[in-house]
Parts: C-alpha cells; structure tokens; sequence
C-alpha cells in the first residue's frame, strides 16, 4: 500500500536545515515519505538528492540574502519553478516552511484539495523589518493574515507566537518548538569534565557556556567584560561573526575565556553539558525579540542547565515559569556581573539546574514534538496507510 506523501517547500538549499531536518525524519518515522523542494541561492549542492531518507530536489537560481525588495523578482521567477515541479509530484500533504513558500503551498494545496501546513519558524515580517519597504511590510503581513485562515494546520515555535497567529484567524494551530533530543545531551561526568581539561577548565570552576554568532546583537561585549571582571569564573565561547577578531583577542588575554571557534551542530551538546551556565544574548528591541524561542533556551533544557537571558520573547516566560534561570533587566555589564555572582552559590545554581532539566524532560524535547506531529498528522490523513506508530517515552 502508498505511504503518505508529504511535500516541503524550503527557500534555503537545505544543507540541512536543522528544524525542517528534524521534521521531516520525524514524519519518516511514522511512516510517511517526504521530499523537500529547495532553493539553492548558491548553486553549492546537488540538484537531486537523497539524504536520510530524505527526497531532496533543488532548484538552482542565483541570488543573494538581503536585497530588500527587489527580491521580488527572484521569488516570482522561483514560484513558477516550484509551481511546475509541484505540480507533477504527488503528494498527500503540503508542508511550507515560513511565510515566503505560503502563497505558493496554498495554490498547490487548493488546486490538489489536499491539507496545507504552515510552518512559521518565526514572525517572517517581524524579521524583515529594515530591510524593506514598510507597505511591503505591511502586504506581507495581510497576505499573511488572508492565507492562514486558509489553511489547515499551522505549526510554529512558541506559545507566544502561537496566541499571535490564532488572534489574527488560525483555526487550527499546534507548538512544535525548535525542542532537543534529550539523548544527544545525555553525556557522562567524565565526557564532560574531558572537555574541561582539554580547554584548561578545572574541575569545579563555574563555566559559562555562550555559544552563538557574534554579532553585536548577540551581547557579547558585555558578557567578555563581565566574566572578565569576576574573578575565578570561566568562559567557553564560540561561533563566528563580526565581533570574532575582538573575541580572539579577548581570548589571548584573559586565560579564563575559551574562543572554541565555530560549533558545528553535533558538538553543541559537547560544550553545553560542560559547563554550568548557559547564556543568551539578544537585543531586545528587535522586532523579532517579543516571540523569540531561541534553540539556546532549549539546549540548555535538555542539557539541564540554567540560564541568564534578557527580559523578552518567550525564552523569558520559561526561564520565569520553570524558574530555571536568570532574566537580566537589561543586558548591560553590572546587571550580568550580579547574575554570575549569584551562581557562584552551588546549591542556586543546581536547584535551577534541576528545574531545567525536569522542564526539558516533561514536555520540551524532540520526543514531545514527534507526538505532536503524529497526532496532527494522523488527523488530516485519517485512513491513509502507514501512520500506526508508537513513540518510545524519552529516556530520563
């Protein structure tokens, strides 16, 4: 008999995408095939691929992020394509991943009376905003509004979220957050402290671990000048961006501030569990900022560590409600200083610990989301073949 057939419609080149990745081996799982049609702004990869039972097809038309408006031209010019090549792949479900394949999946959705997804990764015009025109903005955002009362599911990342698009017509809207597996953060006491000896980290030194793109908005100025200036108090930092030459130098001169370079997806684990601390750095006043449900909150759930973020988004709502960290009034450095000073006392810094790990474990990890999926999945597929599935419950 058919399995479920379900399409992705991805405007990056899928290399991979960690979400939509995730996503999809999970609807592999319940039994359903999945092929993903991309957009590979580069041309850096295969036109046809098959990845982890993944079907992944590309289509190859150069541009470059950033171009504000004019973009337009190159998205109408990537609809058609898409729209050809949808259109001769069967499938039982349309899955599109934000707001800019919407339009797209909604046409292909109608015309093959099949159910649509939307996947809102984020506030997509939130996003935009700076970049291009405000009546573009504005289109955007009541295109928006018209499609998602269109729809059959919409999936995002936070509740916040979730509450903003169920008020503007979302009929049927369900959380898959950009959750961990908790198995990739089960690491022993030795792994850990391994990593500790091979950074010069002793044993039961207090370790903040940041590992981010370093752009200006990421707050890493003040975070180096604060560690900087607490005496005893250790630092793993890694990624890339603009402010790596400054965090280089920092690095070289304060012993107790470890620049690992850029931290590819598997060795985020490795780092996290490490240390004791986990800090995220956002500027607030992004319009992004009020839904933010970064992938930093849920690592350190699923690694069970506290953390010290800024008073926005949803990442401050559960760092409150599970108190499982600190939430700075603002990110400047005498209030981050503070919040160090407070971990200093073991017994605070492993009573949020412990409430990081039991809200990592009660409803924030990747096994949560599968069922989620399955549940929603299973409802607009009723009696297609192949979805009768069972989960194993994620190992404590």
């Amino acid at each position: 008999m058919r399995r479920p057939a379900v399409l992705m419609l991805l405007t990056n080149a899928y290399d991979p995408d960690p979400r939509v990745r995730q996503e999809a081996l999970a609807l592999i799982k319940m039994g359903c095939t999945v092929k993903v049609l991309a957009w590979d702004r580069d041309l850096k990869s295969h036109r046809l691929e098959h990845v982890e039972g993944i079907e992944v097809e590309r289509i190859f038309m150069r541009s470059k992020h950033g171009r504000g408006t004019s973009q337009l031209l190159f998205y109408t010019i990537l609809y058609l394509q898409m729209l050809w090549k949808g259109w001769r792949t069967p499938f039982d479900v349309i899955h599109c991943h934000d707001l800019d394949t919407l339009p797209l999946g909604v046409l292909l959705g109608k015309l093959s009376r099949r159910p649509i997804v939307y996947d809102a990764h984020e506030s997509f015009p939130d996003m935009l905003k700076g970049s291009v025109h405000a009546l573009v903005l504005r289109g955007l955002r009541g295109l928006e509004t018209f499609l998602i009362r269109r729809i059959d599911l919409l999936i995002t990342v936070g509740e916040k979220l979730r509450r903003h698009f169920e008020s503007r017509g979302a009929a049927n809207s369900v959380v898959v957050g950009n959750w961990k597996c908790l198995d990739d953060f089960s690491r022993s006491e030795e792994e850990n402290m391994a990593i500790r000896r091979e950074l010069g980290i002793p044993a039961a030194a207090v370790v903040i671990v940041c590992i981010t793109q370093l752009f200006m908005d990421r707050k890493i100025e003040e975070l180096l000048q604060a560690v900087e200036e607490c005496q005893d108090i250790y630092l793993i930092i890694g990624g890339k961006g603009a402010l790596e030459t400054l965090v280089r130098l920092k690095a070289a001169e304060v012993p107790r501030i470890s620049y690992v370079g850029f931290v590819g997806a598997s060795d985020i684990p490795r780092f996290t569990c490490a240390g004791d601390i986990v800090y995220y750095g956002f500027d607030a006043a992004n319009p992004n900022a009020r839904f933010s449900a970064p992938n930093k909150l849920f690592e350190a759930l699923a690694a069970g560590k506290p953390l010290i973020t800024g008073d926005f988004g949803e990442i401050a709502d559960v760092v409150r409600n599970s108190c499982c960290g600190i939430v700075l009034p603002q990110y400047d450095v005498g209030h981050i200083k503070e919040a160090i000073e407070r971990f200093r006392d073991e017994h605070f810094r492993n009573r949020l610990a412990d409430n990081a790990r039991q809200c990592g474990r009660l409803g924030m990890n990747w096994h949560h989301a599968e069922e989620v999926l399955f549940h929603q999945y299973s409802a607009m597929l009723k009696g297609a073949s192949g979805l009768a599935v069972t989960f194993d419950a994620p190992r404590e």
